[in-house]
């Protein structure tokens, strides 16, 4: 999708920026909670893990008894976007960001702290 950050690149944005994803989200955001990144030293870089994601969104599909093509539909996008979660090491933030909240799980839950 051209235009669109990847969410990788925005990590280093938001932490420049001392803010969370969900503090650029319009509505409603994950009930509510306050929300925070979390804290890496400098030798340390935030990494989002995708196929946490990927695997958080599929018990929560099979859960509601969803496919899919039927989660797909509900996030507005295609179910190999969804699906290639599983193994990508980029995926753009209005995804990830659509997902979360659908799980109502705060973004900072999928990321990580990695290596530079």
């Amino acid at each position: 999708m051209r235009g669109a950050a990847s969410c990788q690149y925005a990590l280093l944005l938001l932490r420049w920026l001392g803010r969370a994803p969900e503090d650029f989200v319009a509505g409603s955001v994950v009930g509510g909670r306050p929300t925070q990144l979390p804290r890496v030293g400098p030798d340390r870089l935030m990494r989002f893990d995708l196929s946490e994601l990927h695997a958080a969104l599929n018990v929560a599909r099979r859960d509601k008894g969803l496919t899919w093509n039927g989660l797909a539909a509900e996030l507005d996008c295609s179910a190999n976007r969804l699906t290639n979660l599983r193994s990508a090491k980029l995926a753009d933030m209005a995804l990830v960001m659509r997902t979360t909240q659908w799980l109502e799980r705060p973004a900072a839950s999928f990321i990580h702290a990695a290596a530079w």
